[in-house]
């Protein structure tokens, strides 16, 4: 079977939704390790990507237990793409932040969350505001958060769009 093949059927795939789990689980530690070890607090920008990341992680969940479903597959694709879309957002968003692009993006010092999920009030360690947006920090050789962001981002996009087509194709 050749690449792309793979790549139209990995929505049925049980590694993929795997490996999309486990790479929001790598996001998310490393965003908390920057956060509790070396102190570099969330922005309510960052705080957003949290959320994204979380909700990408719940789908991929939702995703091995409906994969076996043709519906079940193409509701986990779409709304990895609709989450991926999501995330690529905020990332731009951040972007403009680091490099004072456009409006340079702007920053409260409180998450938005709806009265129904006030998420920086029931997990306040992971969702709570705690800094101003600013440059985020480096990662190594020059690559922030926001860099592997963006990267990660478009990667997803890419990725979910053919899982979607695939599935479609398949129907």
């Amino acid at each position: 079977m050749n690449p792309m093949s793979r790549l139209l059927q990995s929505a049925q795939c049980r590694n993929f939704w795997l490996a999309v789990a486990a790479l929001m689980v790598v996001l998310e530690a490393g965003a908390l390790l920057f956060q509790h070890v070396w102190q570099y607090y969330p922005c309510e920008v960052c705080i957003y990507v949290r959320v994204w990341v979380m909700a990408l992680f719940f789908v991929s969940l939702l995703a091995l237990l409906l994969k076996s479903h043709w519906w079940g597959r193409l509701v986990s694709a779409v709304g990895g793409l609709a989450l991926s879309i999501g995330l690529g957002n905020e990332s731009w968003n951040l972007i403009k932040i680091e490099y004072g692009v456009g409006d340079g993006g702007s920053c409260a010092f409180m998450a938005n969350f709806p009265a129904w999920a006030p998420l920086d009030k029931w997990l306040p360690s992971v969702f709570e505001v705690q800094g101003l947006c600013q440059a985020t920090p480096e990662i190594a050789l020059g690559v922030t958060m926001t860099h592997v962001l963006v990267v990660v981002s478009a990667g997803l996009i890419a990725l979910f769009s053919l899982a979607v087509i695939g599935v479609l194709l398949r129907k």
